[in-house]
């Protein structure tokens, strides 16, 4: 895959796990935005969904075939695709959530 491919893939499960991890009863919303840090450009997506328990599952967050919501059909290789792509860019990705409030996923990439 190219650059454009990989972005593409990145941003797809990112919004893609979004939507699919919106809280039952509440809109759901999809923050978006980026800004150049240094050689860097620093790309963060926030939602106002589910959230995901770190204290409990940090160490597996972006393990392959890992789940933790198994109510919602998934195969859990999304957040693994997308770490590797970020690595495979020169990147790295971290992760802030909270249960019922959301998660933000912060990748920063170099700018070549």
């Amino acid at each position: 895959l190219t650059l454009k491919g990989y972005m593409h893939s990145i941003f797809t499960n990112l919004i893609t796990n979004s939507i699919q991890y919106a809280r039952v009863g509440i809109a759901p919303f999809i923050s978006i935005h980026s800004k150049k840090i240094g050689h860097n450009i620093q790309i963060v997506v926030k939602d106002n969904g589910r959230g995901i328990d770190l204290k409990k599952y940090s160490d597996k967050i972006f393990g392959l075939y890992k789940r933790f919501h198994l109510d919602v059909e998934g195969k859990g290789v999304g957040l693994y695709m997308t770490k590797t792509q970020v690595e495979l860019l020169g990147g790295t990705i971290k992760v802030e959530s909270e249960v019922q409030k959301g998660t933000t996923f912060t990748i920063e990439l170099p700018l070549n």
